[in-house]
């Protein structure tokens, strides 16, 4: 086990990897209310136990105000505990209302994807659906606790594993090169899911993310976008398939892509585009849109552009890799942007 514990902003976040969830929650003093994927089989037993769909559905700020009456009608205080078992549907839906009920209740996050593990666990970000508008509802709000169980990802399918890889390979390439060439040189272990080399990668992914939304907890100082690489691209594909397209495959292409632009606009060093796609292609991911698994719609997806939330007076904040392990952050209009993705798509 590792653990890692950071301050953030106003709140004390502490990161166990690779322990048991049930053995964490029976250490805790309080009631327990526990949110959990419909989909999982749990066999923890808290004072309160709700299950949920999974799927962007379940995020409905209708649902929101049901999970808050659960916990208003048992009686749930300050000095109880929200627990969210899942993948990000949960996560985002469970977050939202610990945050909001009563001012907030301590919040602990057990991510039962990789995706999850090492991205949506991890950075405060809540956000609900209202409406047609995805996160249009959402909070900051850090988990006193992340909780990173192996025993959920060991069970996966090596497809589930691949989309949270994406995420990981982000940040070995803006971030962290000697989490890049761990990569480069663990696929076999990793896509065999050993355990020595999936918590090697979730510990350096967690390390990176949580350093980063330390210096930029609320997105306001432009060091947070580096967590955006390949999201431009990646969020209008996904947009332009009605959400059908998994993100890690989205943003898997739109890496490749956001590579091309940074070295079409002269920010990246020679070759950073083709260890891009290297690393990519070597654990199976998509690297060009006819490789992704369902069909998108290219008017949707350069339309979604112009709604992207890292726009900034008709520019958008763009994180280049400038070499492998390090960013710069670029102001391309809107136009340029939409040009470039053109092409990609």
């Amino acid at each position: 086990m590792r653990k890692i514990s950071e301050d953030i902003c106003c709140s004390k976040v502490d990161v166990l990897v690779n322990t048991s969830y049930k053995d964490f929650l029976d250490s805790l003093q309080g009631k327990k209310a526990i949110f959990y994927s419909k989909n999982l089989s749990i066999d923890y037993n808290g004072d309160l136990n709700i299950p949920i769909e999974d799927g962007e559905k379940a995020k409905d700020v209708s649902n929101v105000l049901d999970l808050v009456k659960s916990l208003y009608d048992n009686d749930f205080n300050r000095g109880d505990y929200v627990i969210a078992i899942g993948g990000g549907t949960v996560l985002d839906l469970v977050g939202f209302v610990s945050s909001i009920y009563m001012r907030g209740l301590n919040l602990i996050n057990i991510p039962t994807t990789l995706l999850g593990m090492v991205d949506a666990a991890i950075g405060g970000k809540n956000g609900v659906n209202f409406g047609n508008a995805k996160n249009i509802l959402g909070t900051f709000y850090q988990p006193s606790a992340i909780i990173i169980d192996l025993n959920f990802i060991k069970t996966l399918p090596e497809e589930e594993i691949r989309k949270g890889l994406a995420e990981v390979i982000k940040y070995g390439l803006v971030l962290d090169k000697e989490l890049y060439d761990y990569l480069a040189m663990n696929d076999k272990k990793i896509l065999e899911k050993d355990e020595g080399a999936l918590e090697e990668i979730i510990y350096k992914s967690i390390k990176d993310k949580l350093a980063v939304v330390k210096e930029d907890e609320r997105e306001t100082k432009g060091i947070r976008v580096v967590l955006n690489f390949g999201h431009t691209i990646g969020h209008a594909i996904e947009a332009g398939s009605n959400f059908t397209i998994p993100h890690g495959y989205a943003i898997s292409v739109g890496m490749g892509c956001e590579a091309k632009i940074a070295e079409e606009m002269g920010y990246s060093e020679e070759g950073v585009v083709e260890d891009t796609l290297w690393i990519l292609s070597l654990y199976g991911l998509p690297i060009t849109p006819e490789k992704l698994p369902s069909k998108y719609s290219k008017e949707l997806a350069l339309a979604s552009i112009e709604k992207d939330k890292k726009i900034r007076n008709d520019e958008i904040l763009m994180p280049f890799p400038t070499r492998i392990g390090d960013y710069k952050v670029v102001k391309v209009p809107i136009q340029t942007v939409k040009g470039f993705a053109s092409q990609c798509l």
